[in-house]
Formats: structure tokens, C-alpha cells, sequence
């Protein structure tokens, strides 16, 4: 798998919000657009739908404007997000972000990989695996296989 689709970065929050803003920090210097653009694409995600699943794992989702290949940032936080509720009213520490262009094609080879990253979401062990992952990292090596 292309390693420039997953990029890592274990973090320290205990706010939705600080979570937010390393993620603008980050995707911001990444993809050369700015932080505003970055939070207000994040923002109106959450709004629509929390983006909080279960067993701690959240997939919020910057979708910009721009042509870019589709990416997902994985973030690991050692602290529980207090103000982060999933469906099962577990705390979000896991963080895996969409970074996607607004318009995609669905034949877009780096999309249908991240969509298979994506549905393993779905599978019980993959989740439990996520749950003992001590670092981001070893996120990325557990969505990797």
C-alpha cells in the first residue's frame, strides 16, 4: 500500500476541539491551504453527523476543494476526548481522518484503497486490535494488512 496514504501522529488531547486543531495544524502545512478552510471543512462535517463510531474510534472527515489524492491520517490519542461520545457511549482516542477532494471518481485507485481501509472497520477483531495499539503507528500497520 502507498505509504503516502496514511500518514500517523499519536497525540495528548482531552477536548474534541484540541483534536480538531492539530488535525487543521497538520493537514493545513500538508495539503497548502489554510487552517480556517481546514476547521470550517471539519466543523460542518461533525454538525451534519457525529462522526464518532464505537469502541473509541471517530473518522472525521476534511473534504476540500482542490484535486489531490484522497489520504487518511491516523491519530492516537493517550488521553480519552471527554467531549467525544461514540454510538456505544465509549470516549473517542482514536482518530482516523478522511482527507478527500469534494470531487472524487470512483475509480480512483487511491479512494478504493482507502475505502477498504475504511470496511475494515466493520470487522470486530480489526477493532479490538485498534483498541490495544498503543501508538498511532501501530494503527497504521493494523490497517495496512
Amino acid at each position: 500500500m502507498n505509504e503516502v496514504l496514511l500518514k500517523s501522529c499519536d497525540i495528548d488531547v482531552t477536548d474534541q476541539k484540541a483534536a480538531f486543531q492539530i488535525i487543521v495544524d497538520i493537514v493545513a502545512s500538508k495539503m497548502d491551504v489554510s487552517k480556517v478552510t481546514v476547521l470550517r471543512s471539519l466543523s460542518t462535517r461533525e454538525k451534519t453527523a457525529n462522526t464518532a463510531l464505537v469502541k473509541g474510534i471517530a473518522i472525521p472527515h476534511v473534504i476540500l476543494e482542490s484535486d489531490f489524492t484522497p489520504w487518511l491520517l491516523i491519530l492516537k490519542s493517550k488521553t480519552l476526548i471527554a467531549d467525544w461520545d461514540c454510538l456505544d457511549d465509549s470516549k473517542v482516542n482514536t482518530l482516523i481522518c478522511l482527507v478527500v477532494p469534494k470531487i472524487i471518481k470512483k475509480s480512483n485507485k487511491s479512494f478504493k484503497k482507502i475505502i477498504q481501509i475504511i470496511d475494515k472497520l466493520a470487522n470486530d477483531n480489526v477493532i479490538a486490535e485498534i483498541n490495544k495499539a498503543e501508538s498511532a503507528t501501530e494503527i497504521v500497520q493494523i490497517l495496512k494488512r
